[in-house]
């Protein structure tokens, strides 16, 4: 019997067997980045001690990590940063060089402000923004210390 038989013979054996594979990966990838979008799993590292104790006592403490820190505007962008972010801070995790603090960089700071707005929509019609030199509201410039307060003792302040 050749190939050409086999596949003839055999086509829906194949094609099943490819759904059934293709099935198991799809609810692999969602299950894994459920998984490391966690506040559980962010924690794990050295590194992130500081912030996932400020965290455990804020008044965000029941959200997961990924809700304020990578982008919801379309999935796309979403998986992009979400692969981006990993593997930077996989490396400093392995080379053991991140700062005593970690800061946000602008990016990640405009990110963070769009998920403010985007999650506390329905008061932001209430709110008056000092919009700043560069036109555009900045919720951190007054709630910086909500999820993550100045030191592992405070967690931020509760406002509702």
């Amino acid at each position: 019997m050749n190939i050409k038989e086999l596949l003839k013979s055999n086509m829906l054996k194949f094609l099943a067997g490819g759904f059934v594979v293709g099935v198991f990966c799809l609810a692999f990838t969602q299950l894994m980045l459920h998984a490391t979008g966690t506040k559980t799993f962010c924690s794990v590292c050295h590194s992130m001690q500081h912030e996932a104790e400020t965290f455990a006592v804020s008044s965000h403490r029941e959200l997961d990590c990924i809700e304020c820190h990578l982008p919801h505007d379309n999935t796309a962008h979403y998986l992009i940063e979400k692969g981006r972010t990993g593997m930077v801070d996989m490396y400093h995790e392995l080379l053991r060089d991140y700062p005593a603090r970690i800061k946000l960089t602008a990016d990640s700071r405009q990110m963070i402000n769009d998920n403010c707005v985007r999650c506390h929509n329905s008061t932001m019609s209430y709110v008056t923004f000092d919009e700043g030199k560069q036109g555009n509201s900045d919720c951190l410039k007054c709630h910086s210390r909500i999820a993550h307060g100045s030191n592992h003792l405070e967690g931020g302040i509760e406002i509702e």
